[in-house]
C-alpha cells in the first residue's frame, strides 16, 4: 500500500484562530481595565486593603483603612479598625507583632487596655531595652473571611510574629449561618471570587446595587440585639458549611504566615462558661442550670462539662463552640513547625479559683476584664518569649504584674468606672438582658461600679497618667484618656490641650478631632472647636455626633458675639446675637438665659419669662435662670408659679438670703391674691 504523507495544517487558519482567541481575551480585559481606570479617575469607590498610604507621613508610612470592612459588611454596619501607624521599614532591632482577630482581640470594650496593648507592655518589661511594636489588626464583627486577606496583606509587612485569636464570629459574622450582614453560607469558591472582584472599583459599583438604602431595615448598627431572630440550632446543616469554611480559611491564613516565614502563636477562642448564661435555647439553659447545681455541690469537672455543653447548644452562637475550637487546635498542632498552639480556655480556667473562667476574667460572654486581658496577653507573650529565647534572645526582666501593667497603661479607677458604665449599658440591652443570670450579672457590675466610685480620687488618677506619660510621652491613647479625665474634672482647657497633643500624634483619627472639638466647646473656645470638628467631618462626613457639636460651636460663636456687643453697650446687637444662638441650637440654655436678660432690660417681661423658662427646662439646676424666672413671674402677677420656683431654690440653697426674701415675698403676694381685702 502506498503511504500518503499527512497534510500539514494551514498556517492561515491557525493564525486566524489565534487572533480570535486573543480578541476574545484581550477585548474584555481592555474594556474592564478602561472602566476601572475611569472609575478611579472619577474618584469612585475606595481601597480595600487594611493599610493605606499615610498622607501625614513620609517614607512609606501606612495607616489603617477605615473602609477595610466594607468589602465584607454593608458600610452602615461595618466597624472601623483602631488607629494604627506602621512604617514599611521597621526600625532596627524592633520586633513587630501582628494581632489578628475580632472584637475580643481588638480590646473591646476599651482597646486602650486590650490584648495588643498589654502584650506590648509585657514584652517590653520582659525584654528591657528591646523595642516591640504590636499592631492591632483586629476588627469588631469580622471573621476568618476577612482575616484571610488581611493576613495575606500583612505577610509582606515584615512581621516577626503573628498572634491569632479568632473563632467567635464564624456563625454570626459575615456569610455565617446566623449573620444579619447579607448572604448566608454561599459556595466558598463563589464567595472568594466575589470578594476578589470587590477589590476593583468596577466590582464595587456592581456590588452597590445590592446594598440596602440608608435607613432600610437592618442597615444600621443596633448592637447584638439585631441578631435576636438569627437562632441557629446545634444540628442545623448550615453549620457544616461554617466549619468547612473556617477550616479552609484558617489553613490558608497559616499558609500565608508560613510562606512569609513568620512564626505564629495561636489559641482557640475563650468563653465565659460560668457566668454568662446562654442567650437562647431551652436545652442550653437547662444545661447551664445543671452546671450551676453541680458546681454548688463541688463537682467542678462535671459542672465544666455541662457549661461547655450549654455554650455549644446556645442558639445565638456568639461564642466559638467546641467544633470550631477543635479545628483551631487540630490545624495549630498539625503545623507545629511554624505554629505554637495554646489552649487558652484550659489555662484561664485553671487560673480561676473555681477552676472555670467567669466574671473575674470576663465582663460578659467573651470580652475580657483588664485582669482577663492580662492573663491572655501573658499567655501569648510566653509563647513569643520562648521562641525569642530559643533563638538566643534571652529575657532579662520579670513579667509585669497586673498592677504594674495598670500603672504603665494608666488604668486608673476613673478608667475602670468608665468601662464598667459602658458594660452596664450594654448588658441592659438585648440579647444580654434575656439571659437567665442577667440580673445577677448586672447586680455584680453595679456593686463593683459603686465600690470604684467611692474610692475614686481623680487627682491620684491624673498623677498616674502623668507618670505613665514620662515613659511614653507620645502615646496618643494616654494623652487621649488623660484629656477625657481632665474634662470629667471640669478642667476643660487642660483637657483640650491634652487631646490636642493626642490628635497631633494621630492626625488621621476622626475620633480624636471630635473629642478635641467637644472639649473646646466645653471650654468656650468655639472657634477652635469649629476647626477641630470640621476636620473630623472631613475624615468622616457621616458623623452625627460631630454635626451636633459643630452646631453647638456655631451657636457658641454667636453667643460670644452677643457678650461682646453687650459689653459695648449695644443692647440690640446683643439680643440679635443671643437670639441667633438659640435659633442655631435650641438646647443652648445659657443663650436662652441671656435672651431673657436682654428682654428684661427692654422691659418686656413676658418675653423674658419665656426665655428664662426655656433655660430652666433645658437645665433644671440653672439657679440663676430659675431665680430670674421666679422674679419675672412675680412681676407678671403669676404668684403661684413664682412660689414653686423659689421653693425649689430654697431647697437647693437654704442659706441664700436673697432667695429666702423672695420666697417670703411670693408667699405674701399669693396670700394677698387669694384673700383680697374688701
Amino acid at each position: 500500500m502506498e503511504h500518503k504523507p499527512s497534510t500539514p495544517p494551514k498556517p492561515r487558519a491557525t493564525r486566524t484562530w489565534l487572533f480570535r482567541l486573543v480578541l476574545m481575551l484581550a477585548v474584555p480585559a481592555l474594556l474592564i481595565g478602561l472602566a476601572e481606570s475611569l472609575f478611579r479617575l472619577a474618584g469612585y469607590g475606595h481601597p480595600t486593603s487594611f493599610f493605606v498610604a499615610s498622607p501625614y507621613h513620609k517614607n512609606g508610612a501606612l495607616i489603617e483603612n477605615t473602609k477595610f470592612a466594607w468589602r465584607f459588611l454593608p458600610p452602615t454596619l461595618a466597624r472601623a479598625s483602631q488607629p494604627t501607624l506602621l512604617h514599611r521599614k521597621k526600625a532596627s532591632g524592633t520586633i513587630r507583632v501582628f494581632v489578628f482577630g475580632e472584637s475580643a482581640a481588638e480590646g473591646d470594650p476599651e482597646p486602650a487596655f486590650g490584648l495588643p496593648r498589654l502584650l506590648e507592655i509585657l514584652l517590653e518589661g520582659r525584654f528591657p531595652g528591646r523595642d516591640f511594636e504590636v499592631i492591632n489588626a483586629a476588627v469588631t464583627a469580622i471573621n476568618s473571611h476577612a482575616i484571610l486577606p488581611l493576613a495575606r496583606e500583612c505577610a509582606g509587612l515584615d512581621g516577626d510574629f503573628w498572634v491569632l485569636y479568632i473563632g467567635h464570629n464564624e456563625v454570626m459574622g459575615p456569610f455565617g449561618a446566623g449573620t444579619v450582614f447579607g448572604q448566608k453560607t454561599p459556595p466558598l469558591a463563589a464567595l472568594r471570587l466575589g470578594l476578589g472582584l470587590k477589590r476593583l472599583r468596577l466590582g464595587q459599583w456592581f456590588a452597590s446595587f445590592g446594598i440596602p438604602d440608608e435607613g432600610a431595615d437592618g442597615s444600621q448598627w443596633k448592637g447584638m440585639g439585631m441578631f435576636l431572630d438569627q437562632q441557629v440550632q446545634a444540628d442545623d446543616p448550615q453549620l457544616d458549611w461554617v466549619y468547612d469554611a473556617y477550616k479552609k480559611n484558617l489553613s490558608d491564613i497559616l499558609a500565608a504566615g508560613r510562606g512569609a516565614g513568620v512564626p505564629i502563636v495561636m489559641s482557640g477562642a475563650v468563653s465565659n462558661l460560668r457566668d454568662s448564661a446562654p442567650f437562647a435555647g431551652d436545652d442550653a439553659v437547662a444545661q447551664f442550670q445543671q452546671a450551676r447545681s453541680l458546681e454548688s455541690e463541688g463537682k467542678a469537672a462535671e459542672a465544666r462539662s455541662r457549661y461547655v455543653k450549654a455554650r455549644d447548644l446556645d442558639a445565638l452562637r456568639f461564642r466559638a463552640d467546641s467544633k470550631l475550637n477543635a479545628i483551631t487546635r487540630a490545624l495549630g498542632q498539625a503545623a507545629a513547625d511554624s505554629v505554637t498552639y495554646l489552649d487558652a480556655q484550659a489555662v484561664l480556667d485553671a487560673q480561676d479559683p473555681g477552676g472555670i473562667a467567669g466574671r473575674e476574667t470576663f465582663y460578659e460572654h467573651v470580652h475580657f476584664t483588664f485582669e482577663g486581658n492580662h492573663r491572655l496577653a501573658r499567655l501569648f507573650a510566653d509563647g513569643i518569649a520562648s521562641q525569642l529565647a530559643s533563638n538566643g534572645d534571652k529575657p532579662s526582666g520579670s513579667w509585669l504584674t497586673v498592677a504594674e501593667c495598670a500603672g504603665r497603661l494608666a488604668y486608673t479607677d476613673w478608667d475602670r468606672g468608665v468601662v464598667l458604665a459602658s458594660v452596664i449599658r450594654r448588658l441592659r440591652q438585648p440579647p444580654f438582658n434575656h439571659r437567665l443570670n442577667s440580673d445577677e450579672s448586672l447586680g455584680q457590675l453595679r456593686d463593683e461600679a459603686q465600690r470604684v466610685a467611692k474610692r475614686l480620687d481623680r487627682t491620684a488618677a491624673l498623677a498616674i497618667y502623668d507618670n505613665a506619660l514620662k515613659a511614653r510621652p507620645n502615646d496618643w491613647r494616654l494623652l487621649q484618656r488623660r484629656g477625657l479625665l481632665l474634662s470629667s474634672t471640669g478642667r476643660q482647657n487642660e483637657a483640650a490641650e491634652s487631646l490636642k497633643r493626642a490628635a497631633e500624634q494621630a492626625p488621621w483619627s476622626r475620633i480624636l478631632h471630635y473629642q478635641l472639638g467637644a472639649a473646646w466647646n466645653k471650654a468656650g473656645q468655639y472657634g477652635d472647636a469649629a476647626v477641630s470638628l470640621g476636620r473630623a467631618l472631613e475624615l468622616q462626613p457621616d458623623f452625627p455626633e460631630v454635626v451636633s457639636q459643630l452646631t453647638l460651636s456655631r451657636a457658641g460663636l454667636q453667643y460670644k458675639l452677643g457678650v461682646k456687643a453687650k459689653s459695648a453697650g449695644d443692647a440690640a446687637g446683643a439680643l440679635a446675637h443671643f437670639t441667633k444662638a438659640t435659633q442655631i441650637d435650641d438646647t443652648f440654655a445659657k443663650a436662652h438665659f441671656q435672651v431673657g436678660v436682654c428682654w428684661v432690660e427692654a422691659d418686656k417681661m413676658a418675653e423674658a419669662t419665656a426665655s428664662f423658662g426655656r433655660a430652666v427646662v433645658l437645665k433644671p439646676n440653672f439657679s440663676e435662670a430659675r431665680f430670674n424666672l421666679g422674679a419675672g413671674l412675680l412681676k407678671l402677677e403669676r404668684y403661684h408659679d413664682a412660689l414653686e420656683h423659689f421653693e425649689a431654690l430654697a431647697v437647693k440653697n437654704p442659706d441664700d438670703i436673697q432667695v429666702a426674701r423672695y420666697l417670703q415675698f411670693a408667699r405674701a403676694k399669693l396670700l394677698e391674691h387669694n384673700n383680697p381685702q374688701p
